[in-house]
């Protein structure tokens, strides 16, 4: 079983508008709520692959019963830890998919104490006590500090596979976690190491540079250059033809969940690069994130072009 871990989920609200750019006053054609946050998107992701996945995030009041609900609804397995005081945030998505234009507005999420943060932390590890592969992805709440998020990833069961995909603080202190996997994309990368990174070349090297602090595997996404693995035994770079996206909001965390289902099937790092770029090249199709067709991804997987660099 695959667990993904939500410390800071939302509401994910899409607003389908047309022309909005050009407009000082929009209709709304369309809204679609769901249960959104990274770790509900590799859910998705994952459950349209077919993995069995189990999930767990950190609610709170009203909006916090309508992720629940929204979950429940779409039929995603979960647990929740429940804040005893704020509200869960709100994430809005415009989008004008004739234009392939979007807009994301991100809300920080409530202020988290202590008490509450033991609690979740509690709820995780006895999930993962059933886990094959963890996946813990997205921020973290305010007032949750880059050594609570290490003591989390510290109280995981030592034989699952622990996937990270973070940023910010919580991703400096990660890179020095000997995990099985770190997911990134390249502007997190280049702002956690300080220094521009702009190709693949230069994301290997940087790749490379981290695993020696202690992730054992890298995968650095590129948007539109595919992505980057590495690990010890070599590097590869994956890259699907030229696509017309509608949306890339939650390409990557699309992406994380074709990794996990290669791996969990026992194939190497660099098929899993491959399925994982075509199932983010994939999400970039549909509106909503981690949703994909698996036509899509079969179609996409067979276009992308995969290349051993060491």
């Amino acid at each position: 079983m695959l667990l993904t871990v939500t410390p800071n989920p939302a509401i994910d609200r899409v607003l389908i508008v047309r022309g909005f750019r050009k407009s000082d006053v929009c209709r709304v054609i369309e809204r679609i709520d769901s249960a959104g946050g990274k770790g509900f998107n590799v859910t998705r992701a994952a459950i349209t692959l077919g993995v069995p996945v189990h999930t767990c995030a950190l609610l709170g009041g009203d909006n916090g019963r309508k992720i629940a609900a929204l979950a429940q609804a779409e039929g995603l397995d979960g647990n929740w830890s429940w804040l005893s005081a704020g509200e869960s945030r709100i994430c809005l998505l415009i989008t004008d998919p004739e234009a392939r234009d979007h807009l994301t507005i991100n809300e920080t999420g409530p202020t988290v104490d202590p008490s509450d943060w033991t609690a979740f932390m509690e709820l995780v590890w006895r999930q993962a006590r059933d886990a094959a592969f963890i996946a813990l992805s997205g921020s973290v709440p305010p007032g949750v500090t880059p050594a609570q998020y290490v003591e989390l990833v510290r109280g995981l069961p030592p034989e699952a596979f622990v996937c990270i995909d973070t940023s910010g603080p919580t991703l400096a202190a990660a890179l020095d976690l000997p995990v099985d996997l770190l997911k990134i994309n390249i502007h997190e990368l280049s702002a956690a190491l300080g220094s521009a990174i702009d190709t693949p070349d230069q994301a290997i090297t940087a790749a490379a540079h981290v695993l020696q602090r202690g992730p054992r595997r890298m995968i650095v996404t590129l948007g539109a250059q595919g992505a980057v693995a590495v690990d010890a035994h070599g590097a590869w770079h994956a890259r699907t033809p030229p696509l017309d996206p509608i949306s890339p909001v939650g390409s990557g965390d699309a992406a994380l969940a074709g990794i996990i289902a290669t791996l969990h099937h026992g194939r190497s790092l660099a098929e899993a690069l491959r399925t994982g770029v075509a199932c983010g090249a994939a999400n970039t199709l549909i509106v909503g994130a981690g949703r994909m067709r698996r036509d899509d991804v079969m179609r996409l997987h067979a276009a992308t072009d995969l290349i051993a660099l060491r």
